[in-house]
C-alpha cells in the first residue's frame, strides 16, 4: 500500500510539473544540495546532454518530487564524506556495500551498470581462462582505476596472484598503457571504455605512429551487481527526501519518463553498447 501511495503521489506530482516532457521542480521548494563528480563518463559527465544518464536521471526524480536541487561538484572521495558528516543532505551515484547500507540512507536503485574486462588477448574469450598461466609465461597486468570496485571473482585471481593489478588515477591512462602494451586487461563498463577511446581518437594527431590495438570484451559473473543509489545523509532530514526522492523516480518509471531518458541518451551509441545498458536495467528489475 505504501509503495502504491508513493507511486499515486509521484505522479500527481509530474503531471503538474513537467516542460518540454522533463520533469522540472516547483521553483517555491526548497533547494538542497546533492553533491556530485563529473568524472564518471558516459553515466555522469559534463560534455553529454544533462550531464550523463544517471545526472538526468536524478535531477528528473527530484523535480518529480518537486525538490529543487544544487549539484555542487567535488572529489568523489570528498563527497561521500561530507554526506556521511552531513555537510551535503545527498549525492549521487554509488554503487551498493553493506557499508554504505550502514552508513546512509540508499535510494532505491536508480540504474544498473555492468563491469567488463577489455582485454588485447585475442586467444581469451572467457574470463575462466584467466586462471591458466598465459603460454609466454608473462604476469597478466590489470589495469583497474582507482576507486573501483572489483567483483569477487577477479579480486580471487588478483589474492592469487594469478593477476597483477595496477591502479592509476584515471581511466585514459589505463588506455594509454594498453595502447603502449603495457597492460593486456582493463576492467571498466564497456560504455566507458568507448567513450575515452573516442575522446582520445579524436585528440591523437597522428594515429598511424601508435595505433590501437584490437580490443575484446569478457563477460563477468558479477559484473551486473553494481547497482547505483543516491546516499542520504543517516538522519530524519536524509530519510525524509529519500523519500521524496523515490516517489520521484517512481514517478518516471510508471509514465514512461524514465525509458525517454535513456533513449535520448544513448541514441549516439552503438548497438551493444544501447543492447547493454537496457539488459542491466532488466536484469536489475529496474525496467520489466
Amino acid at each position: 500500500m505504501r509503495s502504491f501511495l508513493c507511486i499515486v503521489l509521484g505522479l500527481a506530482i509530474l503531471s503538474l510539473n513537467v516542460v518540454n516532457g522533463k520533469a522540472v521542480a516547483d521553483p517555491a521548494s526548497p533547494r538542497i544540495k546533492v553533491s556530485t563528480f563529473m568524472d564518471f563518463p558516459p553515466f555522469i559527465v559534463d560534455t553529454e546532454p544533462d550531464g550523463g544518464i544517471i545526472s538526468a536521471i536524478v535531477k528528473e526524480s527530484f523535480a518529480a518530487a518537486g525538490v529543487e536541487i544544487e549539484t555542487p561538484l567535488i572529489p568523489w572521495r570528498r563527497a561521500h564524506r561530507a554526506v556521511q558528516r552531513g555537510e551535503y543532505l545527498a549525492s549521487y551515484s554509488w554503487a551498493y556495500s553493506a557499508q554504505r547500507a550502514e552508513n546512509f540512507h540508499l535510494s532505491t536503485p536508480i540504474f544498473a551498470i555492468s563491469n567488463q574486462i577489455i582485454t588485447t588477448y585475442s586467444d581469451i574469450t572467457d574470463w575462466q581462462q584467466l586462471k591458466k598461466p598465459r603460454p609466454d609465461g608473462t604476469l597478466p597486468i590489470l589495469c583497474v582505476p582507482i576507486g573501483w570496485k572489483i567483483s569477487p571473482e577477479i579480486a580471487e585471481l588478483i589474492d592469487d596472484k594469478v593477476l597483477q593489478q595496477i591502479s592509476p588515477g584515471h581511466p585514459r591512462f589505463c588506455l594509454d598503457l594498453m595502447r603502449a602494451n603495457r597492460t593486456n586487461l582493463l576492467y571498466l563498463p564497456q560504455m566507458t571504455a568507448s567513450y575515452h577511446i573516442a575522446a582520445l581518437k579524436a585528440e591523437d594527431s597522428d594515429p598511424g605512429v601508435r595505433p590501437w590495438p584490437d580490443l575484446y570484451t569478457l563477460n563477468i559473473p558479477s559484473g551486473k551487481a553494481t547497482n547505483q543509489h543516491v546516499i542520504f545523509t543517516r538522519s530524519a532530514q536524509g530519510l525524509a527526501y529519500k523519500e521524496k526522492f523515490d516517489a520521484g523516480f517512481d514517478a518516471l518509471l510508471q509514465s514512461g519518463r524514465y525509458g525517454e531518458i535513456l533513449a535520448e541518451h544513448l541514441d549516439r551509441y552503438s548497438r551493444i553498447d544501447r543492447e547493454t545498458v537496457y539488459r542491466d536495467q532488466k536484469n536489475a528489475g529496474i525496467l520489466p
